[in-house]
């Protein structure tokens, strides 16, 4: 668990995580307890096969992995990326607009 939050904490830092994430972030620190737990994978006497999936899952949602992060690039690319729409909403890189 411990680095599941140090991670979100990074990804907070570095703004790839944002308050709107926050259900998404207390789902995943909740998986990561559950594979903390010592009787893991056997919880409750029950074989757990979908936590650990689900973990994965999440993490790349967030962007905390490399394939993660990679899809979120091409998403900021293909809005043109940040500078491209403040540029868009300022007028273009002068910054007037037209008017």
């Amino acid at each position: 668990m411990e680095q599941t939050e140090e991670a979100v904490e990074a990804a907070r830092t570095a703004g790839i995580i944002t308050p709107m994430d926050n259900g998404a972030v207390e789902t995943l620190l909740r998986l990561a307890e559950r594979m903390d737990d010592p009787d893991f994978p056997m919880i409750d006497g029950r074989f757990d096969n979908v936590t650990e999936s689900l973990y994965f899952k999440a993490c790349d949602s967030l962007g905390l992995t490399p394939a993660g992060r990679q899809k979120l690039d091409v998403k900021e690319q293909k809005g043109g990326g940040k500078l491209a729409q403040l540029r868009a909403v300022n007028g273009g890189a002068g910054g007037k607009r037209a008017g």
